[in-house]
């Protein structure tokens, strides 16, 4: 009867339904939000199925709970108690999630081409569709703004000594945007992950006080959030500008800002999350040293006039 009720237990959460799911349960059951109790020994495994879900697909039971240092019944407990049957179902979920990404620019063309043209009673243009999809990003942004987080960023980045910024793929507009003028009002400023660099050389640079200021959105990127635990297991200050909490880059870092990006299009849609670089280069120039600050921007307008770039 024990056994029984035990198992009973065990099943009482509904299973996840994707990994997005399962990240918002860990968020959730580390914080102390869920009803579901997890030893600080589950929760590194979870968090280790998480952080390399590609990994995570193709392994058997075995090598999971030789990694992680656990008996095989361990890993089917764990299963068990985020409501799968055991680990088999766990296993497919992340399968699921490894195929669901090699389709995701494919599947975004589809729903776009689905929604069809606007019909002769539509008034509303395909330009004012992307408008008001921008706009709901943007409202939705500010509603979800955390002020603390905000000022929290602003610290980090005003006391770094040396600011590394990541953004790769669909990111790396955003990144490029903020470091352009980052570098402006801040010394120590550099990008990585451009053509010809390596992260592992420009990474080796950090050191505790220094700080990565990462950007990821869905679909993200794997070297970004191996740059971000990478720098957490090195004191290495991280800040991350993603879209969502259960983020795999939230897992490294409690210092983030999250900027929606919803929309039917293949694309990223992007006007929060350059609105959001936009507040914190203003907050900046704000806090810094005025002295300071118009030295260096002097400085920088005299080099840009003898060299005639702008016209």
């Amino acid at each position: 009867m024990r056994k029984r009720l035990t198992e009973k237990t065990l099943m009482t959460t509904p299973a996840p339904n994707s990994i997005e799911e399962l990240r918002r349960l860990y968020f959730s059951v580390r914080s102390g939000d869920h009803e579901m109790r997890l030893t600080d020994r589950n929760l590194a495994v979870l968090k280790r199925m998480l952080d390399e879900p590609h990994e995570t697909a193709t392994k058997s039971i075995s090598e999971i709970a030789a990694e992680n240092e656990i008996n095989i019944s361990s890993v089917t407990r764990l299963a068990q108690k985020l409501g799968f049957n055991g680990f088999p179902g766990l296993k497919d979920l992340f399968r699921q999630n490894v195929q669901q990404r090699k389709r995701f620019y494919s599947q975004q063309v589809r729903k776009f081409l689905e929604r069809g043209p606007a019909g002769d009673d539509d008034k509303t243009s395909l330009l004012q569709h992307v408008i008001q999809d921008e706009w709901s990003n943007v409202m939705l942004m500010a509603e979800a703004f955390e002020e603390k987080q905000f000022r929290r960023a602003v610290d980090l980045i005003i006391k770094a000594r040396e600011i590394q910024i990541i953004g790769l793929r669909s990111s790396y507009p955003l990144a490029y945007y903020l470091s352009f003028y980052m570098k402006m009002i801040h010394s120590g400023v550099s990008m990585i992950g451009q053509a010809g660099h390596t992260l592992a050389e420009d990474l080796s640079r950090l050191k505790p006080g220094d700080l990565l200021i990462a950007i990821g959105v869905n679909p993200y990127t794997r070297d970004t959030v191996e740059a971000c635990r990478i720098c957490r297991e090195q004191n290495v200050d991280v800040f991350a500008i993603t879209d969502s909490v259960s983020s795999p880059l939230t897992n490294e870092t409690e210092n983030y800002l999250t900027v929606s990006i919803q929309g039917d299009y293949f694309f990223s849609p992007i006007a929060a999350a350059v609105i959001c670089i936009e507040t914190l280069l203003s907050e900046l120039v704000n806090q810094l040293d005025d002295s300071a600050l118009q030295k260096r921007l002097k400085y920088a307008e005299t080099i840009l006039d003898k060299m005639g770039v702008e016209i």
